[in-house]
């Protein structure tokens, strides 16, 4: 079986428990005789759970469970792996390892108990007291161990026990037996990853003795009652203390910093809040210190004494703010610092120079400035430096090409200028460069960069080199996995490409290559591509791939011209929107059984769009063919579940009812009908849709009265509602407005944009882009607007230009996250309702063309976020509002009521004079010539923009360790399906 990265760290997380909670009595000799009542409880332990023909775990069948910022555990391994592996012993056990490289059930340790072998003492993973006889330490960690255990499980009967691993077994989801506070001689106790739950028992306190408890990665488990502070105040003598993935939900105890013995203190992923206790850094013996995916932990950075024991030190992922200290270069033994994504501000300190064992430093995901030390020049142990996503500016200093034992190298996404140092073939060992995103500029000399034997992963994308040298020979190149080239200014395809047959994922887009993909490249022997992003060019025709295992290929945004290209078989994610295709859509498209994504729209298609298309129920996830010619119906969805999130159908010529198997979309968030020929009423049987979020019916023939919804939880999640230019009739939907509750609150999460996670896409390389965005065009302050992006706290209600009747609703005013509402061109009557001054948030506000009369209500004025306000050609009275926001509206904004008065009209306010009766309503012929087209035209001419948007230094293990941190994600997506 071949190794791969992740292989190794299953290996090195299935010896911590042997590192960290070794036991230490003696092995035993051949003259121990095991007593016969413990023989007899180990036996019976046996026969209850050991079951040999468990499945052997492997590591794509592990758990998945999302963290809070939408981590996996893959990415918790990689981070548990890269807080210990600096460890010198940790790494000694490893490289002398054996291990059949996949996550094993090692059956061999219990059936080498039997019955017939009187001496227990000589069964494996059983350690007995050489004098006295009793077991003391038993090892099963990996032993095929399934079921749920009690407090009468014969193991509590071994009350001399000093160690005990029961990692990396599954008992179901128990909770810890409460018999575990009788093992009070308990020195090492170790239950990680063995599938516990529930609270932690209070009998734990009695364990005294203990120097080492591990109880990391079971999900369920909690430590709240006792709380790790009570823990801690009992277990004075704890040198290592790992409750990785347990659910704490508390601040850190102020009284962990009177653990004078503590050695390591790892509290991955725990939902810690508060402040982290600064007095916790300054433990005399503390060596490896792990917080990360805590995003509630607040923080900052202390003065570290020189001495400090620490080398190891990980806060990724935490809150952690302020500056790093100078002081930093006191940690003389640090040989591992990780600091990804917080808060951390100010410049690079110098004094990180002075960390000469330092080699693997990550400062990514912060907000630092200033210029990249110089000082980094004196890590010459370094092998992975991580500075991505910050404000650094300055130029790449020459002096990191000494840096000679440099596997990763990370600047991307920063502000960089310069070119890249003449000397980087100096870092004979890189096997990964991201300099992508940041302003670097001069010549970029690819067949200098490309002398790095070892490099795997080239990004260079979004910079602003003036040109590119193909490198003057083509065989001896590196072979790469991923190569990033977009917004390089290339003019064609680069001839090397041609000699790259490991390619994984390319991206050269947004470039100046034109005119049609030349043979040579569809001819490229390019068996393990999987993404390739050609998208923002000037190609002209594209011939189908046979690429057996491509999943995304991205062609929008050119000018391909022609039927649609078709792509093969093993696609997910199929791009070619906005360009010159023509022809109807293939039945062959209806073949691709893995498509989630499939966007088609902005072309010239016509036909009917293909009734098969409704097959792909099992993958389609994304479903855009907007701004085509399709004609016909939207095909009926048969089947009871569809997995589909985003449907777009927008300006075609669709006609026919929408299809009632809409309502089958259980997961569908986003869904545009507008601008086609729909005849239709309102669909209210689509309203119990959970996670629906924008409805957008504009410009069809819906008509008829929406009626009061029948319960109270109707389209619960809807923030955008786009029903203008159509037919509806009757009173605004009052109940509707009363239950619309994803408009009434704000959430933390709203801070994004609609779209679907492309990361399985393989998106993971590329400019800062792992979404595949949805987009829209709305009247937004009388305008046509297209976003091209949605903010996910955007709040629209678009009524306008129907036959609504009635008073506008006080219900309205309950929708306080509104920020546009448009109920122009109805026949309201009525006064403005005061409820409509709790709309706080509301930037855009149209009352024009209706019959409603009164006053402008001042209270109106409070609305300190409204920039349009159009109550024009209504029958409203007295003075306009004259403060705040109302000095900013034009005479238009109030046009054709004759009865207002006030700046910014003419006409003054001395003397009121009421407005004339409104003039009877048409009927007869001249209604029926009142159609939703007349009212259109008002907005034909409006403006219609797009806005808003080396191997000879460096271990092969490691090597391979490095490659594999680096590309988790991508990985990932081989190992995790969505089902």
């Amino acid at each position: 079986m071949k190794r791969t990265p992740f292989d190794l760290l299953v290996v090195f997380l299935a010896i911590i428990p042997l590192h960290f909670a070794s036991s230490k009595t003696l092995p035993s000799s051949s003259s121990t005789k095991c007593h016969e009542q413990e023989r007899s409880a180990l036996l019976e332990f046996k026969q209850s759970f050991f079951h040999v023909k468990s499945s052997l775990l492997h590591y794509d069948q592990m758990p998945y469970d999302q963290t809070p910022y939408g981590q996996t555990k893959l990415e918790s391994l990689k981070l548990a792996w890269l807080t210990i592996k600096h460890v010198s012993e940790f790494e000694q056990s490893f490289f002398h390892a054996k291990s059949s490289f996949l996550l094993p059930c090692d059956k061999t340790k219990l059936e080498s108990w039997k019955l017939e072998d009187r001496d227990c003492c000589d069964w494996k993973g059983v350690d007995c007291d050489e004098r006295t006889g009793y077991v003391t330490g038993l090892d099963l960690n990996r032993s095929c161990l399934f079921g749920p255990i009690n407090s009468k499980a014969s193991l509590f009967r071994l009350t001399h026990l000093q160690s005990l691993n029961l990692a990396w077994n599954d008992f179901n989801y128990s909770q810890i037996p409460s018999a575990i506070g009788d093992l009070v001689e308990l020195m090492s106790l170790n239950l990680s990853w063995s599938s516990f739950g529930g609270q932690i028992p209070s009998q734990v306190l009695k364990l005294t003795n203990l120097t080492s408890l591990d109880l990391s990665w079971n999900d369920r488990l909690e430590l709240r009652n006792p709380s790790m502070e009570k823990m801690v105040q009992f277990l004075t003598k704890l040198e290592h203390l790992d409750v990785s993935s347990l659910n704490v939900s508390a601040p850190v105890p102020d009284a962990v910093a009177n653990l004078s013995s503590l050695t390591s203190l790892i509290l991955y992923n725990c939902y810690l809040q508060g402040t982290f206790p600064t007095t916790i850094f300054e433990l005399p013996r503390l060596q490896l210190l792990h917080l990360g995916d805590n995003p509630e932990l607040a923080g900052h950075l202390p003065e570290f004494h020189l001495g400090s024991p620490i080398k190891s030190l990980s806060l990724p992922w935490t809150n952690f703010s302020g500056s790093i200290p100078s002081s930093i270069g006191n940690l003389t033994q640090l040989t591992m610092l990780n600091f990804q994504h917080n808060k951390l501000s100010g410049e690079i300190p110098a004094s990180l120079g002075n960390l000469i064992q330092l080699s693997y430093l990550d400062l990514g995901m912060n907000l630092l400035s200033g210029e990249i030390p110089a000082s980094l020049s004196n890590l010459t142990n370094l092998t992975a430096l991580y500075l991505r996503e910050n404000q650094l500016t300055g130029q790449i200093p020459a002096e990191i090409t000494g840096l000679t034992q440099l596997i990763d190298l990370d600047l991307s996404h920063n502000r960089l200028t310069g070119s890249i140092p003449e000397n980087i073939s100096n870092l004979e060992s890189l096997d990964y460069l991201n300099l992508q995103s940041n302003n670097l500029n001069g010549t970029l000399r690819l067949d200098v960069i490309l002398k790095l034997q070892h490099l795997d992963i080239l990004q260079l994308s979004s910079n602003e080199f003036s040109s590119t040298i193909e490198p003057g020979m083509n065989t001896g190149l590196p072979n790469l996995s991923v190569l990033g080239l977009a917004s390089s200014n290339l003019s064609e395809l680069p001839i090397f490409l041609s000699y790259q047959s490991r390619l994984e994922w390319l991206d050269l887009s947004q470039n100046r290559i034109y005119g049609r993909t030349p043979p040579w490249f569809l001819n490229v022997s390019m068996s393990q591509l999987q993404f390739l992003n050609l998208s923002s060019n000037s190609i002209t025709s594209f011939t189908a791939l046979n690429w057996s295992n491509l999943e995304t290929l991205d062609l929008r945004f050119n000018n391909i011209q022609g039927l649609i290209p078709l792509p093969p078989k093993s696609i997910r994610s199929y791009l070619v929107s906005n360009n010159n295709l023509y022809g109807e859509i293939s039945l062959e498209m209806c073949r691709l059984s893995s498509i989630r994504i499939l966007d088609l729209s902005k072309n010239k298609l016509s036909g009917v769009i293909p009734p098969c298309l409704s097959n792909l129920s099992d993958s389609l996830r994304v479903l855009s063919l907007n701004s085509n010619d399709l004609y016909g119906r939207f095909p009926q969805l048969r089947n009871k579940i569809y997995w589909l999130t985003m449907i777009d159908v927008s300006d075609n010529q669709l006609q026919g009812l929408l299809p009632r198997g809409l309502a089958n979309c259980s997961y569908l968030e986003f869904l545009n009908i507008g601008n086609n020929q729909i005849v239709d009423t309102f669909p209210s049987w689509m309203d119990s849709l959970p996670y629906l979020k924008v409805l957008i019916l504009h410009s069809n023939r819906f008509h008829g009265a929406i009626g009061e919804p029948e319960a109270h939880d109707k389209f619960p999640n809807l923030r955008i509602v786009d029903l203008s230019m159509n037919n509806f009739s009757g009173r605004l939907p009052s109940g509707y407005f009363d239950m619309w509750s994803a408009m009434k609150v704000h959430t933390a999460d709203d801070a994004h944009y609609y779209g679907t996670d492309a990361s399985d896409a393989l998106y993971v390389y590329s400019s800062g882009e792992k979404m595949y965005d949805y987009s829209m065009k709305i009247i937004n302050k009388g305008i046509l607007l297209e976003y091209k992006r949605i903010l996910a706290y955007l709040n629209v209600i678009d009524l306008s230009s129907n036959n609504f009747i009635g008073e506008i609703p006080n219900s309205v005013g309950s929708l306080t996250e509104l920020q546009m509402l448009n109920l122009s061109n109805n026949a309201l009557t009525g006064s403005i309702p005061l409820s409509l001054a709790n709309l706080t948030k509301l930037e855009s506000l149209d009352l024009s063309s209706n019959k409603l009369s009164g006053m402008i209500p001042p209270a109106l004025a409070q609305l300190n976020f409204l920039a349009f306000f159009n109550v024009s050609d209504n029958h409203l009275s007295g003075p306009i509002p004259q403060v705040n926001q109302f000095h900013t509206f034009e005479n238009d904004s109030f046009g054709g009521n004759l009865g207002l008065c006030g700046v910014p009209l003419t006409k003054k306010c001395g003397n009121h004079v009421e407005a004339p009766p409104p003039p009877p309503p048409p009927s007869g012929a001249l209604a029926e010539k009142l159609d939703w087209k007349i009212v259109l035209m008002g907005f034909g001419s409006g403006l219609v923009i797009g806005a808003v948007m080396g191997l000879n230094t460096a271990s092969t293990i490691e090597r391979w360790f490095l490659r594999f941190y680096r590309g988790w994600q991508r990985r990932r997506m081989h190992q995790i399906r969505f089902v």
